[in-house]
C-alpha cells in the first residue's frame, strides 16, 4: 500500500472542461481513481444532484479530462493498486 491522494474541482454557473495532469502522483505507482463527477444532464438550476461514480486505473503520466457541469464539480480519490 501507499498514500492516497485527492483532487477536487468546482466551477461557477458556467460549465467547463479542464485537463488535469496527474504528475503529482508517485512515478512508480499505479492508482485506482474513484471519480465522483457531474452526470451528463447535471445543471445547478434544474438538476443539481445528478452525478455518477466511475473508476479507472491511472499513473503519474495520465492526463484526465474533467467535464464540469454548470454549477458543478468533481472529486477524485487516488488509491495505490497493490
Amino acid at each position: 500500500g501507499g498514500q492516497d491522494y485527492y483532487l477536487g474541482a468546482v466551477t461557477d454557473q458556467h460549465g467547463r472542461t479542464l485537463r488535469a495532469p496527474l504528475s503529482f502522483l508517485d512515478l512508480d505507482t499505479t492508482y485506482r481513481a474513484e471519480i465522483y463527477r457531474d452526470a451528463k444532464d447535471a445543471h445547478w438550476n434544474n438538476n443539481p444532484q445528478a452525478y455518477e461514480v466511475t473508476q479507472q486505473t491511472v499513473t503519474a503520466n495520465t492526463v484526465l479530462e474533467l467535464r464540469l457541469a454548470p454549477g458543478g464539480g468533481q472529486a477524485i480519490r487516488f488509491t495505490p493498486v497493490d
